[in-house]
């Protein structure tokens, strides 16, 4: 059942789960993204999640990244995921509110859930630890 657009608009938020396809990643398949923040201006930062362990293991263990930026949420979790899924926290995706309203529109993004808590601290913790993350970016998210 789909819920009117200004519902959907008020209920994003910090820790919700939504599935989506982006021309921003290298993969034309959806994947499930994880609400880190909803800013002032009504950006939307985001963190992509993945079942591609090795792939991400061995872009952060060659860039020397620290072990925190990879988050482990095991399968079953929030009932979303039925794979292990894994949370590089060396990248960001941030979308405004409208971009966000558009998907929706065209029937491109669905509500998926929410990420335990315990989770969401464990990706905060990752974006700070990262050194690839800006430092204005930093500045924007909640704190673990």
């Amino acid at each position: 059942m789909e819920i009117p657009m200004s519902l959907f608009l008020e209920s994003i938020e910090a820790k919700k789960i939504y599935y989506f396809a982006s021309n921003r990643l290298n993969s034309p398949q959806p994947h499930y993204y994880v609400c880190i923040a909803r800013t002032e201006a009504d950006l939307l930062i985001l963190s992509c999640c993945t079942s591609q362990f090795e792939t991400i293991k061995r872009f952060v263990e060659s860039r020397n990244l620290p072990t925190q930026t990879l988050v482990y949420i095991p399968a079953g979790t929030a009932a979303v995921f039925s794979l292990p899924t894994y949370v590089n926290c060396n990248e960001t995706h941030i979308y405004t509110l409208s971009e966000f309203a558009a998907k929706y529109n065209q029937g491109l993004l669905t509500f998926k859930g929410e990420l335990p808590e315990i989770y969401y601290e464990q990706i905060l913790i990752g974006l700070q630890a990262s050194p690839l993350i800006e430092e204005e970016l930093k500045q924007r998210l909640p704190t673990p």
